[in-house]
């Protein structure tokens, strides 16, 4: 029986081959011993259509330096070693117990959403997944428990081979192994959008954003939520993705009693740090992938679409609870906006949660950390531009306008 760190040992090493799918799916089935991908259950097909395209822009169109190659390859080969892993193991467990009436954070990225992710997840009847529980299933088939500090181990290791723990990076987004992550880390193996903002892959993203390929990541979050809490029974989930706000049905769909918590942030301060984020994700596996004047304008087109979208539906589905948060009012007082959350879903903050959040507050400061180097000038955008295309949000939500820069 292979161990976790002969399973995903070609995530470490360096990589200088093509992406060829059928290639890589072989090396992911003799390193684990599995062959079963998922069949219908699993939407196998959809599967394989997205990694064969996927690999098509990783050749073609995502411009990868010779370190981003084994990056990519790294992240790759994790996603597929760790699918076969997780096809494996929930067949062993089925649906298990129900998920009930999780806590759900989302909102537009850059706006508090993980801070305020971390700090809710002080609260020991809360269940998040860590970055390493999404990205390596455990335990082995046919083995007994795994260490847990060996997973986080493993997968740190395997996160700085990919230059996410990279000082330049954590200040922008604080990646680590043992953290609680984002929902799209569960979405991972189904090779499915999240994927798109880490590399320059046009006519993948568009695939993996159709109804199908978003279906499909969202079906496959909930069997990792359901093997991950089949050895955390009892626990509320705790649950976040800023891209939840494109996909409310889907989200709906495998969660229809969530209770969801929606972050604000004026985005005059959010569109460039969106930008800042996606440019030095890219930079990771490409030095050109990306023209940051060109992202600028697709962004305040994107999101402006969305977050219109996103009142639309709200006013469509009165019936699903949301309670929203805005960033000011959260960086100014954290644990007084997660009583306020708790307090608007029927929940008790108890006085060992709050003092579990006083205590993460002295060693979290992501929040309150020093400004980074970013501008709306950066991207070729304008005070104008922001207004012009979001005023009405802002305005509508009562969002504070902050210092533009």
């Amino acid at each position: 029986m292979p161990s976790l760190e002969d399973i995903y040992s070609a995530a470490l090493a360096p990589f200088t081959a093509p992406f060829a799918p059928e290639r890589l799916l072989a090396d992911a089935e003799a390193a684990t011993g599995l062959a079963d991908w998922g069949g219908e259950r699993w939407a196998e097909g959809r599967f394989r259509e997205r990694l064969a395209l996927l690999c098509d822009d990783l050749e073609n169109t995502a411009r990868l330096t010779e370190l981003g190659r084994s990056r990519a390859h790294s992240r790759l080969y994790v996603l597929l070693a760790s699918r076969l892993r997780q096809v494996e193991a929930h067949s062993r467990i089925g649906a298990g117990q129900p998920i009930a009436a999780p806590l759900v954070g989302t909102g537009m990225p850059r706006a508090g959403t993980t801070f305020l992710h971390g700090l809710l997840a002080q609260d020991a009847a809360s269940l998040s997944a860590t970055a390493a529980q999404a990205a390596i299933p455990v335990p082995l088939p046919g083995a007994g428990e795994i260490d847990e500090a060996d997973r986080i181990d493993l997968y740190q290791r395997i996160l700085t081979f990919q230059g996410f723990t990279a000082p330049d990076v954590t200040a922008v987004h604080p990646y680590a192994a043992g953290v609680p992550e984002e929902c799209v880390f569960m979405q991972e193996a189904a090779c499915g959008m999240p994927l798109g903002a880490f590399y320059h892959t046009p006519k993948f993203s568009a695939l993996s954003a159709s109804a199908a390929g978003v279906a499909d990541s969202y079906a496959w979050q909930k069997g990792m939520m359901e093997t991950l809490q089949s050895r955390q029974p009892g626990q509320r989930w705790l649950l976040k993705a800023p891209s939840h706000i494109i996909t409310m049905d889907a989200l709906i769909a495998i969660l229809p009693d969530a209770r969801i918590f929606l972050n604000h942030r004026d985005p005059g301060k959010v569109i460039p740090s969106v930008g800042s984020l996606y440019m030095k994700l890219y930079g990771l596996a490409s030095n050109d992938a990306v023209d940051p004047r060109k992202l600028g304008q697709d962004l305040l087109a994107n999101w402006s679409h969305i977050l219109s979208a996103l009142d639309a539906w709200r006013g469509a589905n009165p019936h699903v609870p949301i309670v929203d948060v805005h960033y000011k009012q959260l960086i100014a007082d954290p644990i007084g906006e997660a009583e306020r959350l708790y307090s608007a879903f029927g929940l008790d903050l108890g006085a060992d949660t709050k003092a579990a959040m006083e205590a993460h507050l002295k060693v979290d400061h992501h929040g309150k950390g020093p400004s980074r180097g970013y501008s709306l000038e950066d991207f070729g955008i304008t005070e104008n531009d922001i207004e012009e295309r979001f005023g009405d949000y802002i305005d509508r939500h009562g969002i504070a306008r902050e210092k533009r820069v």
